[in-house]
């Protein structure tokens, strides 16, 4: 790349890669989106695009070209990237499916699985084959009670509003009414037990099915935890619940056969790593191939282990000897 700050740059061509890189896509780049990507107002690309723009032209197209130059790099970095196969059917899917499917009939089912065990992504599958199914994601900020509701609320479609925790719980109460719908609630371990609770009051309510996702962490509170007795009413509502902490051996295979590894030394070195605990599962997997595959491609040859085990070095996780 190409340091610009002091030097001139072709106002005119930078205009017209500005007008050809917003036509790329059909339908066009919104101005407003485009005005978030090169922090530059959309008030000011659109007459600068059209050769209106009566401010400082040299200063915005020097601006876009640095935009243009990421753009431009990015783009050959993720042509040595494999190619990312989406969603595939793992032996840890399948089990999480069934607690999907379980949960929709109007029942409550809790499952807690490490990390890299694909609980995200099944979820998101099941939601693109089954309807209705809302999923909301909480985070540290979601823990407590309204914090959880207004979470639940976007999930739901809904506008978020100014409510009082029992407001927006009936609000919840009267969408998911006969619908005959499956609630997800993906990290939930970072609830509260008065959140948890609360969830578990629009079951008994209304019918609606509902999925409890997180860690070892969420099932080990509910079933053993020194609050094993406030989640009483919860425990017997359970219908299915399932516990793993690592991806399973089948889970693995199905991983490397997706991402088209077939070298024996590196589907074991794959199997090491996602198996072991705390690393990360599959995701870790899937970091190391797509940095090792630029390390490879760097030297124009194929991905080999040396390329795994020096991406490795690079990650900011444990040292795993594999």
């Amino acid at each position: 790349m190409i340091n610009v700050t002091h030097l001139p740059v072709d106002v005119e061509e930078v205009r017209m890669w500005l007008v050809g890189y917003r036509n790329m896509a059909d339908p066009p780049i919104p101005w407003s989106q485009l005005a978030k990507e090169t922090e530059i107002p959309a008030g000011t690309l659109q007459p600068f695009s059209a050769g209106t723009y009566q401010g400082n032209n040299e200063k915005i197209a020097r601006k876009l070209f640095m935009f243009r130059q990421s753009v431009e790099q990015q783009a050959v970095r993720q042509k040595t990237l494999p190619t990312n196969p989406g969603f595939f059917r793992t032996d840890t899917s399948q089990r999480l499916q069934m607690l999907l499917e379980v949960a929709h009939m109007g029942r409550i089912t809790v499952g807690a699985t490490g990390p890299g065990t694909g609980k995200t992504m099944t979820v998101r599958e099941y939601a693109e084959r089954a309807q209705p199914v809302w999923i909301a994601t909480m985070k540290p900020s979601c823990a407590k009670l309204n914090a959880m509701i207004m979470e639940v609320h976007r999930a739901l479609g809904l506008e978020p509003r100014k409510l009082t925790s029992a407001e927006a719980s009936r609000i919840v109460l009267e969408r998911v009414r006969q619908r005959r719908g499956l609630l997800v609630i993906d990290e939930a371990n970072y609830l509260t037990i008065e959140s948890i609770e609360e969830i578990r009051s629009w079951h008994d309510d209304t019918g609606v099915g509902i999925c409890l996702l997180g860690n070892e962490e969420l099932l080990a509170r509910i079933e053993t935890g020194r609050h094993r007795d406030q989640f009483a009413r919860l425990n017997r509502r359970i219908a299915m619940r399932h516990t793993q902490r690592v991806p399973l051996p089948g889970d693995v295979r199905a991983f490397c056969d997706a991402w088209g590894i077939t070298q024996p030394d590196i589907r074991h070195f794959l199997d090491t790593i996602a198996r072991t605990p705390d690393s990360g599962g599959l995701g870790e997997c899937q970091q190391l191939i797509e940095s090792g595959s630029m390390l490879a491609a760097a030297d124009d040859r194929g991905l080999s282990l040396a390329d795994l085990r020096e991406a490795q070095m690079y990650r900011a996780t444990k040292w795993i000897k594999a």
